[in-house]
């Protein structure tokens, strides 16, 4: 049992007869937590908390429900799960038949001609083991262009939406991508690879400024909306551009925010569909000018670390490794991010008190960025705390774990791509390298911070799935990634509570159920402690407490 009351305050919100989570120091476990303005007041047994309540207090009876400190998803992209969520969600969707129908209903919804934008789709995940085309998607909607992102560097988009952007079998290769075609008869098969992807993205009509900024608002709103019914309350959103900025600080000023968010912007190396890239040469003097460092801003709205990005991903065989795919083959693709340039912004950005968080999926990409981590740590000591992170880390070599835990650099980890594409890993990966992939006991036994979050839309936004995935650790297929890398269930709380709230500099206002620290919480359907292990993935929440407000109830 937990006992902390902040003294002579007086809770205006009591929730009694639970089994509350604290996600404190110990772990600990109390029946009662009181409430003052936006703070926790007091954390405790029943009687404790009766004693300092007065006849004004509203008390809530949990009637024996669990309950834990409110989700922060560490790395999550907010505008594109609220596109998706407009769209058409794939995830789940278990054969081609199935999507042709989901695609049918959204033509049907919106009318011939309009554009349908979906995607949370990888081949592994239908019974035909395969790449939709633009055929398939033909059949379930002639008339609208259409494009479904894979969870990561394809699209499939149908003929409607080729010929809108002028693609046809004489079209010449993009520079950073590809079109897929037919062996035969050289017709694109509607498959675009990496920065292929641009070549529809770039002209679905998005309208002028005032009404691009509108689309975005009502995208933020959708997603953040829902979310909080998953008792996520707190968000880090990666590469945040200016556009997006603009449209969350409307929503934050019009008070129709629902959850925390922590910006991170974007910086270089963010370009794997887009056809262009931030230049490098400009990143300091833009920082100089505006003359913030991370973190800034209030509770629910501020900025934190920069957004960088080296390499792909390991079911596009994208990443940057040292040794070859199971298959022989070897990543060769352009870097995201210019090695020529890339220490020399990583040395600038920490010598301005900005912390950096880099998309590193290969085993040797996680080498490189730590040999920059490094050397702008060696050429610009800092006294003051700074939350480098490694984004992904998927295989580190003994080599990155020794240097992250000698200078400080967390890991942002999403273990839910075990669960949504691990099927596809078989492809890729040795069963060695599978039973190590995404590593969180290594990581912890090393000493080296860990905070996993969904990685929406390359995953959903779900949290129990990602929960599920770190105790489990199998497929949706029920494949299992090994069990040397488990943690244990109050173990995996902390990481997608308080170590997540550790990258924006925040865990010692969120993440966890203390007096003092910020009233966000979630009432869960069923003890994510006791439950059986298959049943974490479908638990939902009846609650949902932010800043000491209910907003969600079932």
């Amino acid at each position: 049992m937990t006992t902390k009351i902040l003294r002579g305050i007086q809770p205006e919100l009591v929730f009694k007869n639970g089994k509350i989570l604290t996600v404190d120091e110990k772990n600990s476990q109390a029946q009662a937590v009181g409430i003052r303005n936006n703070e926790f007041c007091a954390v405790g047994s029943e009687e404790e908390i009766k004693s300092i309540s007065g006849p004004e207090t509203k008390v809530i009876d949990l009637k024996g429900k669990t309950v834990i400190p409110g989700v922060v998803d560490s790395h999550n992209h907010i505008v594109n799960a609220g596109t998706l969520m407009e769209g058409v969600m794939l995830f789940g969707v278990k054969n081609l038949d199935e999507m042709k129908k989901v695609i049918a209903e959204k033509a049907n919804e919106l009318g011939s001609g309009e554009w349908i934008e979906g995607g949370g789709w990888i081949e592994s995940q239908f019974e035909e083991y395969r790449m939709p085309t633009r055929w398939d998607l033909d059949e379930a909607a002639p008339n609208n262009p259409v494009i479904l992102h894979r969870l990561f560097a394809r699209t499939v988009v149908n003929s409607k939406a080729l010929e809108l952007a002028g693609i046809t079998k004489d079209s010449p290769e993009p520079k950073r991508g590809s079109i897929d075609r037919d062996p035969n008869t050289n017709e694109p098969t509607g498959i675009l690879r990496d920065g292929a992807q641009s070549l529809v993205t770039d002209i679905i009509p998005r309208g002028e400024i005032e009404d691009m900024q509108a689309l975005l608002e009502r995208r933020l709103k959708k997603a953040m909306n829902e979310y909080v019914r998953w008792g996520i309350t707190s968000c880090l959103d990666p590469g945040v551009r200016v556009d997006l900025m603009r449209a969350y600080q409307s929503v934050y000023k019009k008070g129709e925010q629902p959850l925390r968010v922590n910006m991170m912007p974007e910086a270089y190396g963010l370009a794997a569909i887009g056809s262009d890239k931030v230049d490098p040469s400009g990143t300091e003097g833009i920082l100089d000018y505006i003359g913030i460092r991370s973190p800034f801003g209030d509770d629910w709205l501020s900025i934190g670390a920069l957004k960088f990005a080296m390499d792909g991903g390991i079911g596009s065989k994208t990443a940057l490794m040292h040794g070859p795919w199971v298959d022989g083959t070897k990543s060769d693709i352009p870097l995201r991010l210019d090695l020529d340039v890339m220490e020399d912004l990583f040395v600038r950005a920490h010598r301005l008190g900005w912390s950096v968080g880099v998309h590193t999926c290969g085993d040797k990409a996680q080498d490189i960025a730590m040999d920059a981590f490094v050397k702008a740590s060696k050429a610009y000591p800092r006294s003051d705390d700074m939350r480098h992170n490694i984004i992904h880390g998927y295989l580190p070599t003994e080599k990155s774990l020794k240097e992250m835990k000698e200078h400080n650099v967390a890991v942002s980890l999403q273990p839910g791509f075990m669960y949504v594409e691990g099927d596809i890993y078989w492809d890729a990966l040795s069963e060695e390298q599978i039973h190590y992939f995404k590593p969180i006991k290594t990581y912890l036994d090393h000493g080296i911070k860990v905070a996993c979050n969904s990685d929406m839309t390359s995953a959903h936004y779900n949290p129990f799935l990602g929960m599920y995935s770190v105790v489990a650790r199998k497929t949706s297929q029920g494949r299992s990634l090994g069990d040397a890398e488990k943690v244990s269930r109050e173990q995996m709380l902390r990481l997608f509570t308080v170590d997540s709230a550790h990258l924006s500099f925040d865990d010692h206002r969120k993440g966890s159920i203390e007096a003092g620290k910020l009233a966000d919480m979630a009432v869960l359907s069923g003890d994510i402690l006791t439950v059986p292990e298959e049943e974490i993935k479908d638990l939902t929440v009846d609650m949902t407490v932010v800043d000491g407000k209910i907003v969600h109830e079932k």
